[in-house]
């Protein structure tokens, strides 16, 4: 071993204390030693020694330095870059990252030591550095990541006048506040249990009107149920400080971990009483949005009504007012509205629509529905057109979206399919063999009279008079059914003959009720007694109808029901039946 190689092997054993590889390079010749405790890590993967250390370093740099960090290298580590260090006496370090078992780590390289005289020579350290620069980087990026959450934070402070961070796993939380508004309200900065401190604050500033709806939100219960399925959602309410309304918005929305939820609130008190330019394209693309999806329900005039101070725009598709010239837009919907009611409402639906379309009836009607629709009529032209109206909030909740329709084919077909429909009523209530009405319609008047009586109401003094024919068997058996069906057809016209002006019914195959109001009520007795003549005449003509007649008038200090007035009718009658049955009896003898 050379005197070179015995200082350099001091050197060596020295510096390895800090370092894992260190290399010896003669500045003249450019010869090289290197010595290491673990050959692991030596730097480059050189020889033991070798002749040119730089023209090494050269190729070796291709195989095993990575490829991003390979320039910064080779600048680093030159023959004249080192001898320039060495006369200005600073030692500069690279730091690269070095291909070992396929994964790069991070090393640093270092001018240790060097000479220039009558020994010129090199002495270079390099250590690995890949934990502390990892953690480095770590730290930068977490530093990074702070730095951009404070300017988010920054960001969001100025754009609203609280936050709330929210933990929803314990209900802790803490709020940032930059808007005076807040800070006057005297909320605290953090706390056990967001839910009570802010309904509590809720229940303080929020005006009453909006108290009910966000109370029920702020329930823990109800604020994840309504978070469940999206990120986020949010509200408008109002709140009073120092004797003014101010209006904000409220914003939820769950943080990536979905363990916290910020709570956001903000002053939009100046948006919602200016038109401010910059908003003024969102807004009406809002609008047309929601006004595109009225018209698709076929609307043909759609109204869109500030809520708050009563402008509006109108967006007609069809001129359903006739000649009547409406505006585009106005200031006050609802006294306009009033005005043109009384001008082109037909006056029997004027007073309805006044009611429904006075703003704080029609206000207190949306909180109980979500549509509130109404049809009525208008007099365009000299004649009656039906229109129907149907008023809904936008989805901010501050506009009303109004459509009016015409629906004078719809309730035309309505009127006919009515029509039909009563016919077809009318032909189920009448009996098929004789016209009059039958048992199921007896039973309905029964039972609206019977509503009345129960209800106290009364009714028009009546009379029920009940009718049997005689006989009836003895001609279905001796000539038939046919002979039977014109044998109670007779019947029946005799009844109603003499009960001109009184509803009949057939309620069974031989009996009838005939119910006596009116003049009719008045000549009960006249009535019966012509009937019975009538009866009594038939008896000397062979084949036609004896007919028995029992009459009751219903009398309110003994009749509790209908029912009551036709047992004493129908009692009646049999009396008369028998008396009949006599007479004829007599006869034949």
């Amino acid at each position: 071993m050379t005197k070179e190689d015995r200082v350099f092997h001091r050197i060596a054993e020295a510096l390895l204390v800090d370092y894992t590889s260190v290399y010896y390079v003669n500045a003249r010749t450019n010869e090289y030693r290197w010595y290491s405790v673990d050959p692991k890590y030596h730097s480059l993967q050189l020889e033991q020694g070798g002749k040119d250390f730089f023209k090494d370093l050269k190729r070796e740099v291709e195989r095993v330095i990575y490829e991003e960090d390979r320039h910064i290298f080779m600048e680093g580590v030159s023959k004249e870059k080192l001898l320039e260090e060495l006369k200005e006496g600073v030692f500069h370090s690279i730091v690269y990252r070095l291909l070992i078992d396929g994964k790069p780590l991070w090393h640093t390289l270092r001018l240790l030591r060097g000479a220039i005289g009558e020994e010129e020579y090199f002495i270079l350290g390099v250590l690995n550095v890949d934990q502390q620069v990892r953690r480095r980087q770590e730290a930068e990026k977490a530093e990074s990541e702070r730095e951009i959450f404070n300017q988010l934070a920054g960001s969001l402070a100025e754009q609203y006048d609280t936050l709330y961070y929210v933990n929803i796993e314990n209900n802790q939380y803490y709020r940032f506040s930059t808007g005076e508004i807040h800070k006057k309200l005297q909320v605290p900065a953090k706390g056990e249990d967001f839910f009570v401190d802010f309904r509590e604050n809720l229940h303080k500033y929020v005006v009453m009107e909006d108290q009910e709806r966000a109370l029920a939100v702020y329930r823990r219960e109800n604020l994840l149920k309504e978070m469940q399925n999206r990120n986020s959602f949010s509200m408008i309410f109002r709140i009073e400080v120092e004797e003014d309304t101010v209006y904000c918005s409220l914003s939820n929305i769950w943080t990536s971990d979905r363990k916290h939820i910020i709570v956001s609130i903000e002053n939009i008190n100046e948006q919602m009483t200016e038109k401010k330019a910059r908003r003024e394209s969102e807004r009406k693309s809002r609008i047309y949005g929601q006004i595109a999806e009225s018209l698709a329900a076929n609307y043909d005039v759609i109204y869109y009504v500030d809520s708050v101070t009563c402008a509006y725009i109108e967006y007609m598709t069809k001129n359903i007012y006739g000649s009547f010239e409406m505006q585009e837009g106005g200031k006050d919907f609802f006294s306009e509205c009033a005005r043109n009611i009384k001008l082109i409402v037909y006056p029997e639906d004027q007073e309805r629509m006044l009611q429904a379309m006075a703003r704080d009836q029609l206000f207190r009607i949306l909180e109980e529905r979500r549509v509130f629709g109404m049809d009525y009529r208008l007099v365009l032209d000299g004649r009656l057109q039906y229109t129907r109206l149907n008023v809904s909030w936008a989805g901010d909740r501050i506009h009303l979206i109004i459509g009016v329709q015409n629906v004078d084919e719809e309730m035309n077909k309505e009127k006919a399919r009515q029509i039909a429909l009563n016919s077809a009523n009318e032909i189920a209530r009448r009996d098929g063999l004789t016209g009059v009405k039958n048992k199921y319609a007896y039973h309905e008047l029964e039972e609206n009279i019977q509503e009345n009586l129960d209800h106290g109401l009364g009714y028009l003094p009546f009379a029920l008079a009940v009718c049997d024919i005689n006989g009836l068997k003895q001609v279905n058996d001796t000539k038939g059914h046919a002979a039977g069906d014109a044998f109670i057809q007779e019947a029946c016209k005799m009844i109603c003959d003499v009960f001109l002006h009184s509803p009949v019914y057939r309620i069974g195959g031989d009996e009838f009720v005939v119910f006596l109001t009116g003049n009719d009520h008045l000549y009960r007795y006249e009535l019966c007694d012509k009937f019975k003549a009538e009866v009594l005449k038939n008896e000397k003509k062979e084949g036609t109808p004896i007919v028995a007649i029992g009459m009751a008038e219903y009398d309110d200090a003994v009749d509790r029901t209908v029912l009551d007035v036709f047992k004493r009718a129908d009692e009646r009658m049999y009396r008369n039946k028998k008396d009949l049955k006599k007479l004829v009896r007599k006869e034949v003898n």
